[in-house]
């Protein structure tokens, strides 16, 4: 059964691991600042954990998976060192731990399938305004979803559950792009293409139940 609407994904960054995302960010925005960079110079895209936690709070994530997505650096600036001096630290609502929010210098979107227009269907962080040299993006959902079907771990599949059960994604339209993006995939297809199918068919079985 499909579900008739999607509802319109938004950003939350209010909790306390959102606002330490946006603290490790502000950071290197001022470095930017301070060297003059121009509007737009450095261009981030958020996927994994932190953006699935953005979008539904399902979980929280000590890894900020991040991808470069076009960078015009002040000479001698090393983006990637700095990000990674910067960790910051929140508490776990639901279990009141204090933890420390790192980014990840071994992320690649390489690990699995990503779609070719996932930038357009991102949505920008506004702590980071267009004038910003730091322009700070989350993936939207969906691409989000395709980018886990190469690791396909329990938790990756249950980030993909929550994103569908949020509403936020279309099954049709996860496997419509999910298989235009698996066909260009540089790995192995089978492994994507059995866990996008056995994903949807539990989300799906599971929709119907409810719906009896």
């Amino acid at each position: 059964m499909e579900l008739p609407d999607m509802i319109t994904p938004r950003l939350n960054t209010s909790t306390s691991l959102g606002r330490a995302l946006i603290s490790m960010f502000k950071s290197v925005e001022a470095e930017l600042i301070y060297e003059n960079a121009e509007s737009g110079a450095v261009k981030v895209m958020v996927f994994g954990g932190c953006a699935v936690h953005l979008y539904t709070h399902h979980r929280v994530s000590t890894d900020v998976d991040a991808e470069i997505y076009e960078a015009s650096l002040p000479e001698g600036f090393h983006l990637r060192t700095l990000l990674a001096e910067v960790p910051e630290q929140f508490v776990d609502e639901k279990s009141g731990r204090l933890m420390e929010l790192n980014y990840d210098l071994q992320y690649n979107t390489s690990f699995g399938p990503i779609h070719e227009d996932y930038w357009v269907r991102s949505i920008p962080l506004e702590e980071f305004p267009i004038e910003s040299p730091l322009h700070v993006h989350i993936a939207a959902p969906i691409d989000i979803a395709i980018s886990k079907l190469g690791r396909a771990t329990d938790q990756d599949v249950g980030d993909i559950m929550a994103l569908l059960r949020a509403g936020f994604i279309l099954t049709a339209e996860l496997r419509r792009l999910a298989m235009q993006a698996i066909d260009v995939y540089v790995g192995n297809k089978e492994p994507p293409t059995s866990v996008l199918t056995h994903i949807l068919q539990n989300y799906l079985e599971n929709t119907d139940d409810e719906a009896c």
